[in-house]
């Protein structure tokens, strides 16, 4: 079982998303600081030139890491700096730290003109360095 200090550093967060314009799932990746909290692991982005920011808060039960996410898209991207939020449950490898799961979360369908639920993958590991 992994200690709280081993959650402790750099990691990378990577989550896909579907693609308004491709037909396929694009993703993005942040490299991220750790902290807790309390019994809550809060990991949030490392500023960089993108200006975009990403920031989660987990409970973690034995190898299940269950919490909330936020984002916000940096201005120069297709989402002009828009803000999305939801929530996410991943399982976690005791040894290696590797959190890999589902992200759900609301945002707008601009082919309908209407908010939606969507869906994806989420993997959140331990960076070598930062």
């Amino acid at each position: 079982m992994a200690q709280i200090k081993d959650y402790k550093g750099a990691w990378k967060c990577t989550h896909w998303y579907p693609s308004n314009d491709r037909g396929a799932d694009d993703f993005d990746e942040h490299e991220m600081k750790s902290y807790w909290d309390g019994d809550t692991l809060v990991l949030e982005s490392v500023p960089d030139d993108s200006k975009s920011y990403f920031f989660v808060r987990l409970t973690i039960d034995d190898d299940i890491a269950t919490g909330s996410w936020h984002e916000t898209a940096t201005e120069q991207s297709e989402y002009k700096g828009a803000n999305y939020s939801g929530y996410g449950q991943l399982t976690v490898d005791p040894k290696t730290l590797l959190m890999e799961g589902k992200w759900a979360g609301a945002g707008l369908d601009r082919k309908l003109s209407k908010m939606r639920i969507y869906t994806g993958s989420w993997e959140i590991k331990p960076a070598q360095k930062l």
